[in-house]
């Protein structure tokens, strides 16, 4: 449909669309959303950090628990420090905002609940296919954490998930590109060893400040080994990035990628090797990604051809979750229901959860 250019018509669209993101920043500002057009569709989640999804309660009742400073004991005055809900300056003042959420990985005991309580809230948003994120020596090394035992309260978190909501749930190690190339080799090597329950890992954190190259050969370590790959990339980096990521890393998949949409380079690149973007669209506007949610170039992604898949990243820190991000794709970025069903089968196919999992999950919900 064409619209008449005449400036009345305009001024009535611009105001338009501005009350209606006012409108919908605020409704995600003062709460999570479970608007039954949205929660009652099955979905998929391949790209969230278990760090940054620890319930507010949570952060305060294993504080009391191990003697743990807060700024804060009510969940309203401690949701001022923990969660993010005005765009910020960049990606890295958005990553600062995590201290506290790394302080309360206290215990293998304290990971099963996180854990568990991250499959509880994306049971109630009717999330069936699942793969979640995690940093080991990010998360772990803040209290010496054995890793292996966190492995196991993660794997039976998993198992009774997996019964209780008859979901698909899948592991990602991920290696933080500050923490150095030594604990990217370590955790490479630890999921090597784990890669039955470890279906693959992400390297993760600031792009812009860590050279690419200083970890290739401990990623192709993992993909030659047998493990998938994401990588973190074009996030807050310009297209030239995520040409260099494919072209270094050979990825199944890549965390966010949305500034690809700057070069047809990168465009034909993502379409030749197939690779399918995880895209985060109201974290991506929090962490200045993009300058206002309106640009966000997830539809315009899809329409070129690129495979993209819709995700909430750190749902907690950012308070958001998947309905809500269904909602922007939907009712900001003019993606119809449609196509957001496409991109659920986007994240099926791209999935790193082995065939007769997520297949039985998918000929159940999403047929």
């Amino acid at each position: 449909m064409q619209v008449d250019d005449t400036e009345d018509e305009m001024l009535w669209i611009t105001s338009t669309a501005f009350s209606f993101t006012a409108h919908l920043r605020g409704t995600i500002r003062r709460m999570k959303n479970f608007d039954p057009k949205y929660n009652d569709i099955p979905k998929t989640e391949i790209h969230i950090h278990l760090e940054g999804s620890i319930r507010t309660q949570t952060i305060i009742d294993v504080a009391k628990e191990y003697d743990l400073d807060l700024p804060a004991f009510d969940v309203n005055e401690l949701d001022k420090h923990v969660k993010v809900y005005d765009q910020m300056s960049s990606l890295q003042a958005v990553l600062e905002a995590f201290a506290i959420f790394q302080n309360s990985v206290t215990s293998p005991d304290v990971v099963e609940r996180i854990a568990w309580e991250l499959f509880e809230d994306a049971a109630r948003q009717n999330i069936k296919l699942f793969e979640v994120r995690f940093s080991p020596d990010w998360a772990f090394h803040g209290h010496n954490l054995d890793w292996d035992k966190c492995l196991e309260s993660l794997l039976r978190a998993k198992v009774r998930a997996e019964a209780e909501f008859d979901m698909a749930i899948g592991y990602i190690a991920i290696t933080s590109r500050s923490m150095g190339v030594e604990s990217c080799v370590k955790t490479v090597d630890w999921a090597i060893r784990h890669r039955e329950h470890i279906l693959a890992v992400d390297l993760a954190d600031g792009e812009l400040l860590y050279p690419a190259s200083d970890f290739v050969k401990p990623i192709l370590k993992a993909k030659n080994a047998g493990l998938k790959v994401t990588i973190h990339s074009g996030e807050d980096t310009p297209a030239s990035y995520v040409i260099d990521t494919i072209n270094n890393f050979k990825p199944d998949r890549i965390g966010h990628g949305i500034h690809a949409i700057e070069d047809m380079k990168a465009i034909e690149l993502l379409i030749e090797k197939d690779i399918t973007l995880e895209v985060n669209p109201w974290s991506n506007y929090l962490t200045s990604a993009v300058k206002t949610i309106e640009e966000h170039p997830l539809k315009k992604l899809f329409d070129l051809g690129v495979k993209v898949t819709i995700n909430s990243d750190d749902p907690e820190v950012l308070e958001t979750n998947l309905n809500n991000e269904y909602r922007i794709a939907h009712e900001v970025l003019g993606m119809s229901m449609d196509e957001i069903a496409i991109c659920n089968r986007n994240a099926y196919k791209a999935s790193f959860i082995r065939e007769e999992e997520k297949k039985k999950v998918w000929d159940k919900y999403f047929h």
